[in-house]
């Protein structure tokens, strides 16, 4: 990856990269997870991240970051502790692909812990209470795991065209004024766009609960999107994925 132009490095940064990691490797692969983990604590500018895995198939496995500058991801794409982890992943021929995004909505609503209001507050304190009780007893294996236990977590990709992107933002940003009012589970609602394409748009959300998943996809407004998406011949695609470690667990 390439540091930008002039003005450049001072901006926000989002990336997400795809790790197409065969079954066979996995264990070992979450193990350099793990060790890379460790690093990410105390990165500069970090602001922060989630390494997942789909649930829906044996292969993907994601880093989502955000950073308060293009700079600051650049100083840690050129660390020692970068290059040693993806040096282990060209070993073992684990293909990579990166993705530079955008932030797109209202950026001071997307995280549960930025929003205002006791409600919000208190959600957080008691999430943040089952988290840490949680960690305590989970493992890292992939078949240990129940979705019933854990946060529910969701990416949704759209394939929008350039002439509808304007309402496309007005859609989802209805949509997320009604998450952030009306669902006391939602920890963070955030819409990306794929810097490098103009059509590649995702939604990630995350909830306390499967119960508050199920909540949210049953809900009027987002019935209310799903409509829009089939009235405008729109294509999307819902993967619920596991957080396996994340800038929230410190």
């Amino acid at each position: 990856m390439r540091r930008g132009g002039e003005g450049m490095e001072n901006r926000p940064a989002y990336l997400l990269i795809k790790y197409e990691v065969p079954p066979t490797l996995h264990d070992r692969f979450i193990e350099e997870l793990d060790r890379h983990d460790k690093n990410l604590r105390d990165v500069k500018g970090l602001n922060f991240y989630q390494k997942t895995k789909n649930v829906i198939d044996n292969v993907f496995f994601w880093s989502y970051t955000e950073w308060d500058t293009f700079g600051d991801l650049m100083d840690h794409w050129d660390s020692r502790e970068h290059r040693d982890f993806h040096e282990w992943i060209n070993d073992n021929d684990i293909l990579v692909e990166a993705f530079p995004l955008e932030a797109l909505g209202d950026e001071k609503r997307e995280y549960r812990a930025d929003r205002e209001g006791e409600k919000a507050a208190t959600a957080a304190r008691a999430a943040a209470a089952k988290d840490l009780e949680r960690r305590r007893r989970r493992g890292r294996e992939i078949e240990d795991w129940d979705p019933r236990d854990e946060p529910a977590h969701t990416a949704i990709r759209f394939h929008i065209m350039p002439s509808q992107v304007n309402d496309f933002l007005d859609a989802f940003e209805d949509l997320q004024k009604r998450v952030v009012k009306d669902e006391d589970e939602n920890r963070f609602f955030v819409l990306r766009k794929f810097a490098t394409m103009n059509h590649h748009y995702l939604i990630r959300g995350a909830w306390d609960s499967l119960e508050g998943y199920l909540d949210h996809i049953t809900s009027d407004h987002f019935i209310n999107l799903r409509q829009f998406a089939k009235d405008n011949n729109i294509e999307w695609y819902g993967v619920p994925f596991r957080v396996l470690f994340s800038s929230e667990d410190y």
